[in-house]
């Protein structure tokens, strides 16, 4: 039996990965503490949104740096923001996030592959209502 590429996998099933591995990362959101919880979201947060600033480092034009770098401090303070004035904060700037993966696919051209849109869009849509669902529910 041949092995199988992780990078096959996700590139087959952007979407299914995402949405599995934001469904994987609830639990412990679950188990810690409101604080703890709120913390680690934030965190997270952070960096999902810098990850789009390495792909433009990978791409190298100075303009895609400095709009996902741009854009990555606008989600550290959303990040910031739910810790210091409103948790409500994190799961929203999730939300906010999947449509700013949708943006790449058509506005931002930035040097990743192809699966990332659609399995980043749909881990933060799923985690930020999961995420959302787990406060409620303490």
């Amino acid at each position: 039996m041949s092995e199988v590429e992780p990078n096959a996998i996700v590139g087959r099933h952007p979407a299914r990965v995402g949405a599995g591995l934001a469904l994987a990362s609830l639990p412990a959101h679950f188990a810690l503490s409101s604080t703890a919880s709120h913390q680690l979201a934030a965190i997270v947060l952070v960096l999902v949104a810098g990850i789009y600033v390495g792909f433009a480092v990978q791409d190298g034009r100075a303009k895609t740096i400095a709009i996902e770098g741009s854009i990555a401090i606008v989600f550290a303070a959303a990040a910031l923001a739910g810790l210091w004035v409103s948790a409500w904060a994190i799961p929203a700037a999730y939300a906010l996030h999947g449509f700013w993966d949708l943006a790449h696919h058509r506005h931002v051209a930035t040097a990743m592959p192809a699966w990332y849109v659609p399995f980043c869009a749909v881990f933060d849509w799923v985690f930020a209502a999961g995420l959302a669902a787990a406060w409620l529910l303490r």
